[in-house]
């Protein structure tokens, strides 16, 4: 008794096949990136949580919040933390609120291995270190390619972060040169070191809870930050954990031009102003402990009023 052919399939179905196949990926992927994204802005929701239970307990133990930066070079309130933390010298110091917060998130051997009587240059080899819990999982893991060159030095390799402080709702650095010292130079109201536009972090600060005259839940406190790489000097942005300034540091701020001052929002190319490669938005923490995503298209006035601390408007936050 003769055993019957097996059929084989066609060449046409199995291009058939494979074409189902391809289609069915091609709907099904969309859906496996927006769940990873998903996962992915938790994580960094969570790390945003994790800097405000640190700085909670950081001032439960010192009564005040960590300075924005450390600055010993300059006078009030014209300092350049970037030029101090990369020029080496006696009393230099150009140091970041990130590095004072290290021990409240459980990075006592990193915090300990900094030399306090040298400057940011001086303990380049900490500062290279690469702390997780800095990077933002939607943007890198580590410095990528071409990060660098928004460092203190182009040679270093790590030490990223894509986290930083409030400064308040003013005009924060000088836009002219690329080392972006905090501006005293404005005769526009909303300067940084205007007491109805200052924010919880800023050079030499002791921030407590009780100059929060806003309120804690009206507040920014942390949030994300551009990291913006373009030929215009104004929209270049600096990085590192270490360092003080526009590395670490954010505004809510007044955006100039052609002579005039706009409210600035976030993910609006300008250097002092925070943002994120999250889609329509970015995280913030409050002062209270909160973190909020706010939209691209958050009213600007209010988000400049929840950058400062006590101008006497107490914005919701949406």
């Amino acid at each position: 008794m003769r055993a019957s052919a097996q059929r084989a399939f066609t060449l046409v179905e199995l291009l058939v096949v494979v074409t189902i196949i391809g289609v069915l990926v091609a709907l099904l992927l969309p859906a496996v990136q927006a769940a990873r994204e998903s996962a992915r802005r938790s994580q960094c929701a969570n790390q945003i949580r994790q800097l405000g239970l640190a700085l909670h307990s950081y001032a439960q133990s010192y009564e005040v919040f960590p300075p924005g930066c450390i600055v010993s070079v300059g006078t009030y309130p014209k300092y350049d933390p970037w030029t101090e933390a990369s020029v080496a010298g006696a009393g230099r110091h150009g140091t970041s609120w990130l590095l004072m917060l290290l021990p409240n998130l459980n990075q006592t051997p990193l915090y300990q291995s900094w030399n306090f009587t040298a400057n940011v240059v001086g303990n380049a080899t900490v500062a290279q270190t690469d702390v997780p819990g800095f990077y933002c999982p939607s943007r890198r893991r580590k410095l990528r390619r071409g990060d660098s060159k928004l460092m203190l030095s182009a040679s270093w390799t790590g030490g990223g972060t894509d986290y930083g402080g409030c400064l308040g709702a003013g005009n924060g650095w000088d836009n002219s040169t690329a080392s972006h010292p905090f501006t005293d130079t404005s005769t526009v109201a909303q300067q940084w070191y205007n007491p109805l536009a200052i924010g919880i972090f800023s050079p030499n600060s002791d921030t407590g809870f009780m100059q929060i005259k806003d309120g804690a839940s009206n507040t920014i406190m942390t949030g994300e930050l551009q990291r913006l790489d373009k030929s215009v000097t104004d929209q270049k942005s600096q990085d590192g954990w270490a360092l003080g300034g526009v590395a670490t540091l954010f505004t809510t701020a007044m955006k100039e031009t052609n002579g005039t001052y706009q409210t600035g929002g976030l993910n609006n190319s300008f250097f002092e102003s925070p943002g994120s490669d999250h889609s329509r938005g970015a995280h913030f923490g409050l002062a209270d402990g909160g973190v909020h995503f706010l939209s691209d298209d958050i009213d600007k006035q209010i988000f400049y009023y929840l950058g400062a601390m006590a101008d006497g408007q107490v914005a919701q936050v949406p």
